[in-house]
């Protein structure tokens, strides 16, 4: 029993070298010790890893700064981060590998409900806590943008991880703004950023499910009282247990 014993950890080890090998063939990458840390906590992580290992290696490859670095583990994190609750399964870019633009993950919660997760860090240096009026701004800008990966049909998550404190109260200030001027067919603000009018965001906008605002120690999510997918309780109840894994 204890050679069996001893010949599971060695092989473990192997491969989580093997996969850090694999992913992160620069050794100087900031937060390859962090996904290391993932990958020898989470044995579900690993082989999420191990079944993604060219696409992440390819998307690692193709960032350019220190912020896009910072945005990649935001998004590699919350795949470890749900992956905790075994209720959940989870596959990376279904709809990039269908040529389609789409949230980052798809999930399974208790095999038979099916949702989309997208990803976006909000960088310290955009939100401006001293002006009200930008922070607003650039949250509804955030949601505008994102919306349109939303596909119809299924519940769609925006996850959002922020660099400082973010409240609930403003995401929902923002929420609350867009909807109005949509109301109000405010069209030049929505043409502006991509939209053919009001209607047409509203139309995207209500297959916004909710927005998870992550933090470690206050993980909440806002659900969207204008969509057509609600999230069910139990699976509110499963992310807003996120920050006690």
């Amino acid at each position: 029993m204890i050679a069996h014993i001893g010949f599971r950890v060695v092989r473990d080890v192997t491969a989580i070298d093997e996969l850090l090998n694999s992913i992160f063939p620069n050794k100087h990458i900031p937060f390859k010790s962090d996904f290391e840390n993932w990958l020898r906590r989470s044995r579900r992580f690993q082989s999420f890893a191990a079944q993604y290992r060219t696409k992440m290696r390819a998307k690692l490859n193709n960032v350019r700064d220190e912020a896009g670095l910072q945005d990649l583990r935001a998004e590699w994190e919350v795949a470890f981060i749900i992956l905790q609750d075994e209720r959940f399964t989870l596959e990376y870019e279904t709809y990039l590998a269908a040529k389609q633009r789409g949230p980052d993950y798809t999930a399974a919660f208790r095999t038979n409900t099916r949702l989309n997760i997208e990803v976006r860090r909000i960088r310290g240096l955009e939100l401006d806590h001293a002006n009200p009026d930008v922070l607003i701004h650039k949250l509804m800008a955030v949601i505008c943008d994102k919306v349109r990966q939303m596909p119809p049909g299924m519940i769609n998550l925006l996850w959002l991880t922020a660099e400082s404190d973010l409240k609930p109260d403003d995401l929902n200030h923002a929420a609350v703004t867009l909807r109005q001027m949509a109301g109000l067919k405010t069209h030049d603000f929505f043409a502006r950023r991509g939209f053919t009018d009001a209607a047409e965001f509203l139309k995207y906008y209500r297959q916004l499910s909710g927005i998870i605002l992550y933090h470690p120690q206050n993980t909440t999510l806002w659900p969207n009282p204008l969509t057509r997918h609600s999230i069910p309780r139990e699976l509110v109840n499963a992310f807003q247990r996120i920050n006690l894994a």
